[in-house]
């Protein structure tokens, strides 16, 4: 595992990580602040159109009202019915009556001059003539819009149709269906008259946000400058972008604790498994007898890819208590068919003992898989012996049937480091055993400890007893290897022997041991 492409790698994922959340929160603000304020510009447009068609529809209700009286025009009753018309209607301003362009009379009295025709700029479904921008025919005033009905007319002020509660930042315009203008709030909105007919009808142009709505005759356009929406979006950013800090703090978070886990000794285990890194070292078993190397004890190495070793003490109750035993010991099969293979199919005399941790023993899951192994490779079950310690017999129901399976396929069963614990007897009482391998500890004290030679010599005197082969582990004198040949050990293993080796170092010991040994025969048969 390189750790540290793995610190900068959560390094580089850190800034997008920090940055995302920021940005997305940004991108929140605006969206939230234009939706915001494009319902705002709609809300507004709405009210000011039907505000408008209510006033035009007011205007004309009245101007048809006083064309179709029964009273005879100019009269003094029909003056006064101009005035109160002009009184109790809010949006007219004046009334007047027009014949063969002559101004009559209106609501301000007799009048009989000449009136010049104002020019129609268009004229409504119901037949009213609408004129835009015309001035009172009485005395000077500002722009009014003059709507005629027969020979009658009336006055309404533009602004008339702007009557609605208008927020400060907001503009608003109201025009005619062909687009022209009939009052605005203040300069900006008319810019927008051309989208009336065409392009949409709402949007984001030219430094304003516009919405467009038509009712009847009439449409308002409601703008929000720039600078307006901009203060808008600062404001919503100041509330969510500490969210977006919060997110960032949180993913930062998760990539420390990930990159902390991947960094463990744990998911450095959980890698290796991953990428095959464990292998498999040999370290030979000779007979004590005649030196003649009769197997191997397949031991478990983890390389890390830069070649260096880890031993199996550093990482072997990790991988026991988290379960990754078991595809190691998968692997290892694999390893021992691989490099061992031809050999064992060759030498039909030698073995291979494999260690089984507790879960492999109490559920027995590694059969299937080492049978298919054992056969793809042409390998003899009995040359395949399967060890355990004592810890790997602590279910001794799940343990029994466990062996009890694999020595019916014909595997040998052994107990490793025998003497260790506390029911090491009770083990080799309970269960069908083949081999029982002595602990090196009490090796070591072989001619030093009185008592510990003694115990020695009845582990091996009840061995004998049980009809057990027998293995020494941790043989590092030519005296040891003695005492335990003397007493009846058949085989030993120990670094006086060779130390644990890789498969191609394992081969030359075994091809020179050979050679020895049928030197030393061939000696013996001349003497």
């Amino acid at each position: 595992m390189n750790k540290k492409r793995i610190v900068w790698g959560s390094i580089l994922l850190g800034f997008p990580c920090v940055l995302l959340p920021v940005i997305l929160m940004g991108y929140l603000a605006w969206m939230l602040n234009l939706a915001s304020a494009q319902q705002r510009l709609e809300t507004l447009a709405a009210v000011a159109s039907s505000r408008a068609n209510g006033t035009f529809n007011e205007a004309a209700g009245a101007l048809k009202a006083i064309a179709g009286s029964h009273l005879v025009p100019c009269t003094p009753e029909s003056i006064d019915e101009m005035r109160l018309l002009t009184i109790n209607t809010f949006s007219v301003k004046s009334v007047g009556y027009v014949e063969e362009e002559i101004y009559a009379c209106g609501s301000w009295g007799p009048v009989g001059h000449h009136a010049v025709p104002w020019r129609e700029d268009f004229t409504s479904a119901d037949g009213v003539r609408v004129s835009l921008g015309v001035q009172s025919r009485i005395v000077p005033a500002k722009p009014m819009m003059a709507l005629q009905y027969a020979a009658f007319n009336v006055l309404v002020d533009p602004e008339q149709f702007l009557q609605v509660m208008l927020e400060d930042d907001l503009h608003l315009a109201v025009a005619t269906a062909t687009g022209q203008l009939v009052s605005a709030s203040r300069p900006g909105a008319e810019h927008f008259l051309s989208r009336v007919h065409s392009g949409p009808h709402a949007g984001l142009e030219d430094g304003y946000l516009y919405t467009l709505v038509h009712n009847g005759d009439w449409v308002a356009i409601a703008t929000l400058s720039r600078h307006e929406l901009m203060q808008g979006l600062v404001r919503r950013e100041m509330l969510l972008l500490p969210i977006g800090g919060l997110l960032a703090g949180v993913l930062v978070l998760l990539i420390i604790r990930r990159t902390r886990q991947r960094l463990s000794p744990l998911a450095e285990l959980k890698l290796a498994v991953r990428n095959r890194e464990f292998i498999v070292h040999y370290q030979p078993i000779v007979n004590l007898s005649d030196g003649a190397c009769v197997g191997a004890e397949a031991l478990v190495r983890w390389r890390h890819p830069d070649g260096t070793l880890v031993r199996p003490d550093a990482f072997i109750p990790l991988v026991e208590d988290s379960g990754l035993i078991l595809p190691i010991t998968d692997q290892v099969i694999d390893a021992v068919m691989r490099d061992l293979g031809p050999l064992l199919v060759k030498e039909r005399q030698l073995h291979v003992a494999i260690n089984l941790a507790a879960r492999d023993v109490s559920s027995g899951r590694f059969l299937p898989g080492l049978e298919a192994a054992v056969r793809n490779a042409g390998v003899q079950q009995k040359q395949i012996w399967l060890e355990a310690t004592e810890r790997g017999f602590v279910d001794i129901d799940a343990a029994r049937a466990t062996v009890n399976q694999a020595r019916s396929l014909g595997y040998l069963a052994a107990i490793d480091d025998f003497g260790t614990g506390f029911s090491s007897l009770q083990h080799v009482q309970q269960l069908p055993l083949d081999v029982l391998k002595i602990d090196k500890s009490f090796v070591d004290n072989i001619d030093q400890d009185a008592a510990t030679g003694s115990v020695t010599g009845h582990i091996i005197e009840m061995a004998k007893s049980l009809r057990l082969k027998i293995v020494a582990e941790g043989i590092e004198t030519a005296a040891q290897r003695d005492y335990l040949r003397d007493h009846g050990v058949h085989y030993g293993q120990g670094w006086l022997f060779g130390k644990p080796m890789p498969a191609e170092e394992f081969l030359r010991f075994y091809r020179m041991r050979a050679n020895v040994v049928i030197d030393h025969a061939a000696l013996e048969g001349v003497a």
